[in-house]
C-alpha cells in the first residue's frame, strides 16, 4: 500500500478539482441568479422561461473535435445544471442553433438536429428559432434547407402561440428583408393574418435578429459584467433587421417585448409604442457559448400580464476554470513530488536502521 500513500492523496485531489470545475462552478453561478417576480414571489399564472441564442453547436467543416467537445460539455452542463435550478417552463432557443446547418444536406442536417436534441431535450418545452447560421442569411436561404428546418424544428416562417395564456410569435429573420421575395412575400402574409386577428392581447416577439439599431450606444445595462461595445457599427439586413422591417413589425405586431440574439453581445433597449403612450423593452441575448465569448449568458424571463420582468444569468468564466485546472495542477503536482521524496527518505531511513541494527547484506536504493 505504499504507492497508495504517495498517489492516494494526488488523485483524490484530482478528482475534487475536476468536480470543482466541471459541477461546482455551474451550480454555483447559477444558485446564484434569481427570477425577476414581483414582491420576491412568482404568481402561478405568470410564465418563468430561459432565453438563450447562438449555441452554435460545431459541425464537421470548421469544428475540430476538442474544440467541439470542450463547447458541448460546457453547454450541456450549463444547460441542464441551471434547468435543475430554476426549473423553467418554457426554453426559448433564439437561432443559431447549429454553425454549419446553412451548408449541410439532408442527412447531416439531421444529425446535427439530434445532436442539438440530445444537448438540450426535444418537446413542448423546447422552443427552437431558426438563425442565419441554421438555414443562411436571406440571399442564401435555400428552399431544401428551409424545409429541412422546418421538418426537424417544427417551426414555420411566422408562429403565433400561446403558452399558459401568454402570447409568443415566433419570426423567421431571413423572411424580413422586405424585397419582395417568395420568402419575405409568405411572411408579410402570415404578418397580415395576425393583424387581421386583432388579438386583444399584445404578444412577445421572438426572432433571431435584433431590431434595427446603428450600435449597441443606445444599450442600457443588462447587469454589472455587461460592458457597451460603443466601436462597432452594425449593418443593416446583416447584424439588425432593417429600419422599414422595424418599423412595420413594431406597428403590426404592437409587443410587449422584443427578444433576439445573433450579435454575441448584451442589449436592453427601450422602444415606444406605436401610439406613443409609453415604451416597450427589447433584449439581445448573448451567445451561450464559451466559443464566442468568456461569460456567455442566459435570460430569465418571467411575464407576469402585461409586465415582462427580465434578470440576466451569467455562465462561469472559461478564463477562471483554466486558471483553476492551471493552479489546481500545479499544486496537485507539488503535493505529489513532495510525497513521492518523503516517502523515499522515509524508506531510507529505515533501511539505514536495518543495516545497523541487523546487519543485513541487503542494499537500499
Amino acid at each position: 500500500m505504499l504507492w497508495f500513500k504517495v498517489l492516494g492523496p494526488p488523485i483524490f485531489l484530482t478528482a475534487a478539482l475536476i468536480f470543482y470545475n466541471e459541477y461546482f462552478i455551474f451550480y454555483n453561478a447559477f444558485s446564484n441568479c434569481e427570477w425577476p417576480c414581483k414582491h420576491g414571489k412568482c404568481a402561478e399564472s405568470s410564465l418563468k422561461s430561459f432565453m438563450i441564442s447562438d449555441t452554435h453547436l460545431l459541425g464537421r467543416i470548421n469544428g475540430h473535435w476538442l474544440d467541439k467537445l470542450k463547447r458541448e460539455w460546457q453547454m450541456y452542463q450549463s444547460f441542464w445544471i441551471s434547468s435543475w435550478v430554476h426549473n423553467p417552463d418554457v426554453v426559448f432557443f433564439l437561432g443559431d442553433l447549429m454553425d454549419e446547418g446553412k451548408w449541410a444536406g439532408s442527412p447531416l442536417f439531421s444529425t446535427y438536429a439530434d445532436r442539438f436534441r440530445q444537448l438540450f431535450g426535444d418537446g413542448k418545452t423546447v422552443i427552437t428559432l431558426a438563425g442565419n447560421h441554421d438555414i443562411g442569411f436571406h440571399y442564401a436561404v435555400m428552399p431544401d434547407t428551409l424545409d429541412l428546418f422546418r421538418k426537424e424544428f417544427r417551426r414555420g416562417l411566422i408562429d403565433d402561440i400561446e403558452i399558459k395564456g401568454h402570447r409568443f410569435i415566433l419570426i423567421n429573420s431571413m423572411a424580413l428583408h422586405g424585397d419582395g421575395c417568395r420568402l419575405c412575400h409568405e411572411a408579410e402574409v402570415e404578418l397580415e393574418k395576425i393583424k387581421r386577428k386583432k388579438s386583444k392581447k399584445r404578444p412577445i416577439v421572438l426572432q433571431h435578429f435584433p431590431l434595427y439599431r446603428k450600435s449597441d450606444a443606445d444599450c442600457e445595462k443588462v447587469d454589472d459584467l455587461h460592458e457597451i461595445d460603443l466601436k462597432e457599427q452594425y449593418r443593416e439586413q446583416w447584424d439588425t433587421l432593417s429600419k422599414d422591417s422595424s418599423a412595420k413589425l413594431i406597428k403590426t405586431l404592437n409587443p410587449l417585448a422584443v427578444f433576439g440574439g445573433h450579435t454575441h453581445k448584451m442589449c436592453k433597449r427601450k422602444w415606444p409604442k406605436p401610439d406613443n403612450s409609453g415604451y416597450f423593452s427589447e433584449y439581445t441575448v448573448n451567445s451561450f457559448s464559451w466559443r464566442n465569448g468568456d461569460i456567455p449568458s442566459l435570460l430569465l424571463a418571467v411575464i407576469d400580464g402585461d409586465d415582462v420582468l427580465v434578470n440576466s444569468c451569467r455562465l462561469p468564466s472559461e478564463m477562471t476554470q483554466i486558471s483553476v485546472y492551471v493552479v489546481g495542477g500545479v499544486a496537485i503536482l507539488i503535493v505529489t513530488i513532495v510525497l513521492a521524496v518523503k516517502r523515499r527518505v522515509i524508506f531510507k531511513r529505515r533501511c539505514s536502521y536495518s543495516l545497523l541494527m541487523y546487519r543485513s547484506q541487503e542494499k537500499c536504493d
